[in-house]
């Protein structure tokens, strides 16, 4: 994003220390943040009070690590929720979750990550779980490789040059290969993943689509791979692609078949 003489310095430093916790996994400490951010220790600290002070970082008095704080989960959930995209899926993701017994979710993509804005935990005793908020790379999930598919411009590109790294032995790290795959998913409409992240996950999803016919996002189910094999893996698939459908019917979109009837 360009920067312009309107914009603050020091709130930008202070928008990537609380983006830096919001990415990383595990906590951190002043130094690691430092070091990641390019700036002195000092300079960091005084953000993090800041941040601290209104709620937006907190610090395990233990290990004198730093983390996001509530008031930053309560922001992001608020925003979520006016996009309007959660509140039209959240009744199909409910649905689907009911017909597979699986976790359903709804990912849209953020830089070159898949970004989980709303999941439905499964009903089974063993269950995958998506986080909402979490980001992993695109080309390592489903609804990522869903949305690749049919999304306009450079994206691919961008996916690309930001490489692909192995996870598994069945992580997909060749362009030529990313690219026959993404042409499968064009031919098909559903996504597969079977255990391209974790050996043990194995995934379905189809694009979503606005108004505009734009690709907006992706509609998947995930679970253990042993369950995703066989007859119940045809109903998932089926099931997936029928509630993207259903959210792309939702929110405008008419297939080009059919835009010539109406």
């Amino acid at each position: 994003m360009p920067r312009s003489g309107y914009t603050l310095k020091t709130l930008r430093k202070g928008l990537e220390v609380l983006e830096t916790l919001a990415d990383d996994r595990e906590e951190l400490t002043l130094t690691a943040l430092s070091q990641r951010l390019r700036e002195s220790p000092p300079v960091i600290f005084r953000i993090l009070r800041t941040l601290q002070e209104r709620g937006y970082v907190e610090q395990d008095v233990a290990s004198k690590r730093w983390r996001p704080g509530f008031r930053a989960w309560e922001i992001g959930c608020r925003a979520v929720n006016r996009t309007g995209l959660v509140e039209v899926a959240r009744p199909v993701l409910k649905g689907l979750t009911e017909f597979t017994e699986e976790t359903s979710y709804l990912a849209v993509v953020r830089g070159t990550d898949t970004v989980y804005l709303d999941t439905v935990v499964g009903l089974e005793p063993l269950r995958v779980y998506a986080e909402p908020g979490i980001r992993v790379p695109l080309y390592l999930t489903a609804s990522g490789k869903a949305i690749l598919a049919f999304h306009d411009g450079d994206l691919v590109d961008r996916v690309l040059a930001a490489g692909m790294k192995k996870q598994t032995a069945m992580t997909i790290t060749k362009p030529g290969a990313l690219r026959a795959r993404l042409n499968e998913i064009r031919r098909t409409g559903v996504s597969l993943n079977r255990g391209e992240r974790r050996t043990d996950v194995s995934a379905a999803a189809a694009p979503v689509f606005d108004r505009a016919g734009e690709c907006v996002a992706a509609i998947g189910v995930s679970g253990p791979s042993q369950r995703f094999s066989g007859d119940r893996l045809e109903r998932v698939i089926d099931s997936v692609h029928k509630a993207a459908h259903e959210v792309s019917a939702k929110l405008g979109y008419l297939p080009p078949d059919t835009r010539g009837h109406q």
